[in-house]
């Protein structure tokens, strides 16, 4: 694994930074969209376009919102490093959400996204990968960065659907 650790190392910061942000950012806001859209409709083309809209739209807006965050950082600064954050940010981020619909793309079946044991744990499994390379790199306790991630995990999810039934009785 040291080679793995090795080889992130020696990614530029600015893209290595746009990757931790994607993967993080990706999996917490589409689990959360998941378990709120999931809930509300039973057409999956609503899922389904939901979940391109979130690589498209938070994607750039993430992305975006880095660069400039990056520029304001760093007035002087005129490198070409934000412009790597924000690239890698953006396809990290699409890749990573858009990964969420791939047992739907095999099965056509809603119950993948209706239960939500799918979309739980397949962005445990993309925090365990982040997290560890994150505890790798730090020389830290890998507990200290996957217990509050999925605590988060679980909480958005759960508002999310919480919420969603609240507002879906409100109509």
């Amino acid at each position: 694994m040291s080679n793995i650790i090795n080889k992130i190392m020696k990614i530029p910061e600015a893209v290595r930074q746009g990757l931790f942000f994607g993967l993080n950012s990706g999996v917490i806001t589409t689990t959360g969209l998941i378990a709120g859209i999931s809930q509300t409709f039973t057409n999956p083309l609503y899922i389904i376009i939901s979940i391109v809209s979130l690589a498209i739209s938070d994607g750039f807006s993430e992305a975006y919102g880095l660069y400039i965050s990056k520029k304001a950082e760093k007035v002087g600064d005129d490198s070409i490093n934000p412009f790597y954050s924000f690239i890698s940010l953006l396809i990290t981020k699409a890749l990573i959400v858009l990964s969420f619909l791939i047992p739907f793309i095999f099965s056509r079946k809603l119950t993948y996204f209706k239960n939500l044991m799918w979309p739980f744990l397949w962005g445990a499994f993309l925090l365990l990968i982040l997290d560890y390379h994150l505890s790798e790199i730090r020389d830290d306790n890998f507990f200290h960065y996957y217990i509050p991630h999925i605590v988060i995990l679980i909480t958005v999810m759960g508002l999310s659907k919480f919420f969603s039934k609240i507002i879906m009785k409100v109509e």
